[in-house]
């Protein structure tokens, strides 16, 4: 799930998709990813998805 809004944002060229609960473009600021279980990380073309 996380992949592929990665993939939607790079081919949309846009930062966002509702299925992230956070979304970068380049690396994400680890300081800003809650200290949780389990989190979803999907990645493309520098786009990121993280699902918490």
């Amino acid at each position: 799930m996380a992949q592929a809004a990665a993939q939607r944002m790079a081919a949309s060229g846009t930062v966002g998709d509702p299925a992230c609960s956070m979304s970068a473009l380049g690396a994400p600021d680890p300081t800003l990813v809650p200290q949780v279980g389990r989190i979803g990380i999907g990645t493309y073309d520098h786009y990121w998805c993280l699902i918490w």
